[in-house]
């Protein structure tokens, strides 16, 4: 077992299947054109085996995972099964996708909503997410006035089952990452649309999925994020692809702070550090078209985690602050308290 860094320590954004391109078996040449689009059948598979082994090496005690492109909320409801004391499950209504893309079904964000209410019924999800559903759609572009409607039917069904939606912010640079912005969904490329969700649904929790920092050097998206969640009480950040400088201004900040701070690295997707020294960051999150597909599992916590060593090092924070960040904040947001171990592991006072 790793030496854990906190009392109970939660990866809140994880992609425990993988994807199978097998771009050689069916003489594909791998290319960024192919990876831009999504091979429309693109196969996934349980990945939780090598997910366990990286939680047992560096001390992580859970993982919220969630489906990306091509992943299915019904696989991760089997992983979810087999290890209920390691994953609870995020859910983005992928059956309907899938229905939507083969033409199987007309989109509608009623349809949509449908599909959600049917899996947080189940009771086996605790949220919704990765983003806000309907972001991967294929569709025509469509003003940030009708996102805002579909997000309200999306926020009424979170607010019906009292849990948590993860909303996107930043985006990658290498490989297709950023193509997709502006084109159909605008809140991927605006953090700060968020603002007006937040007011309209105060008592939703809302995720700013990677804090602004899903990949790239730049902190453009960040300084958004963080405006949003100093500004709304029910909105969190998580905060696993942030470099150690980066800690520094929702640390600092009166209305944000450690117990609005979540530990989440992204674990799954294929972006790897950059190594850039004598720059600032030395290090970052992104996918470089020079070096190729990863075909390797990145290794998302010995990075994210010594990055977070390294600003708590330097702002002197005491434990208790760094285990809400790296749990207590997560088991309060997506209501985990029956998951722990004992009562009273993480920071609360009285009232005097």
């Amino acid at each position: 077992m790793g030496i854990a860094r906190g009392r109970f320590v939660i990866d809140t954004h994880v992609h425990a299947q993988r994807h199978a391109f097998k771009f050689k078996e069916r003489g594909i040449k791998p290319d960024w054109a192919t990876l831009a689009e999504g091979m429309p059948d693109v196969q996934v598979y349980d990945n939780s085996a090598r997910l366990l082994y990286d939680m047992e090496r560096y001390g992580v005690d859970m993982c919220v995972i969630m489906p990306a492109f091509g992943m299915t909320d019904e696989l991760n409801a089997e992983i979810v099964k087999a290890h209920p004391d390691k994953f609870v499950s995020l859910c983005s209504g992928t059956a309907y996708i899938k229905k939507v893309k083969e033409g199987k079904e007309k989109w509608s964000i009623e349809g949509h909503c449908e599909e959600l209410d049917r899996l947080l019924s189940t009771g086996i999800y605790v949220g919704i997410g990765e983003g806000m559903p309907g972001s991967m759609v294929p569709r025509e572009s469509i003003s940030w006035d009708e996102r805002f409607k579909e997000i309200c039917q999306i926020m009424e069904v979170a607010r019906k089952y009292k849990v948590p939606v993860s909303y996107h912010t930043g985006t990658l640079s290498g490989y297709a990452g950023a193509r997709r912005l502006g084109r159909v969904t605008g809140e991927w490329g605006n953090p700060s649309f968020a603002h007006d969700i937040a007011a309209h649904f105060p008592d939703v929790p809302i995720i700013m999925d990677h804090g602004g920092m899903q990949g790239w050097w730049s902190e453009m998206y960040m300084d958004s994020t963080l405006h949003v969640a100093a500004s709304h009480p029910n909105v969190y950040l998580e905060t696993g692809l942030y470099w150690a400088e980066l800690y520094e201004k929702p640390l600092r900040d009166p209305n944000i702070g450690p117990e609005k701070m979540m530990w989440g690295t992204d674990w799954g997707a294929s972006i790897p550090q950059q190594w850039v020294p004598g720059f600032y960051p030395s290090s970052f999150a992104d996918q470089s078209r020079r070096q190729g597909i990863p075909a390797h599992q990145v290794d998302y916590y010995g990075w994210s985690l010594r990055q977070l060593d390294k600003a708590i090092d330097v702002f002197d924070l005491p434990q208790d602050d760094v285990n809400l960040i790296l749990g207590g904040t997560a088991v309060k947001v997506f209501r985990l308290e029956d998951r722990l171990p004992h009562t009273r592991l993480f920071k609360q006072y009285l009232p005097i």
